[in-house]
């Protein structure tokens, strides 16, 4: 490759050189995450107006409710442009038009971060909400994306008790209480049957 170029995000989707895109795409999917970004605003303040700060923090997307984790979830799988800067204006308190003026390193940089995350959510997940026959079966068969899904959709049936109505409370409330919430009724349910298991075995010696 000559050069490396660090293209604003707008200008990087109009190359048409397929190989050249293939090549920079390959290197940018390893950048470091990143935590902060520049404010793109931060120069067009003016005196009278509230002063803005130099950095961004890009936000963990444990943070959000529970349908914005579920939404980057998908984003991500899908892999377009406009579900990639829709995920990045949920983490980052920005707008479409600054995300294309972004330079790619800034743009992969958040995507970096984002994968990393969602893996260790997705990973959580499979650990802290589902029983270890459940977590068998899903690592048989390789089901991360199937489990990300179409597996929250049943975790909401059972919080909503069946009821459709409620999924959509359920969706807003925020993600870390419905993880706590689900892992919960996780050790709930083993600790049940355990104890089924020792009346079983007390009946079986009477």
């Amino acid at each position: 490759m000559e050069k490396i170029i660090d293209y604003k995000v707008k200008d990087f989707l109009e190359l048409d050189d397929f190989d050249k895109v293939q090549e920079y795409i390959t290197i940018l999917d390893h950048l470091k995450p990143l935590n902060e970004i520049p404010n793109p605003s931060y120069k067009w303040y003016h005196k009278w107006f509230k002063k803005r700060p130099k950095t961004l923090i890009v936000n963990d997307i444990r943070s959000l409710k529970f349908h914005q984790v579920f939404e980057i979830k998908m984003n991500l799988f899908e892999s377009n442009i406009q579900s990639l800067i829709d995920s990045i204006k949920m983490i980052v308190d920005v707008q479409d038009n600054d995300i294309l003026n972004f330079t790619i390193t800034t743009f992969y940089g958040i995507i970096s971060k984002m994968k990393l995350e969602i893996i260790e959510i997705i990973e959580n997940e499979i650990k802290d909400w589902f029983d270890d026959f459940e977590d068998e079966f899903i690592n048989a068969v390789n089901a991360n994306e199937r489990m990300a899904i179409f597996g929250v959709l049943n975790l909401l049936d059972s919080l909503a008790n069946g009821d459709v109505l409620k999924w959509e409370e359920i969706e807003k409330l925020p993600y870390q209480t419905v993880f706590v919430k689900l892992k919960m009724d996780k050790e709930k349910n083993k600790i049940q049957r355990e104890i089924a298991e020792l009346q079983r075995k007390k009946q079986v010696k009477k």
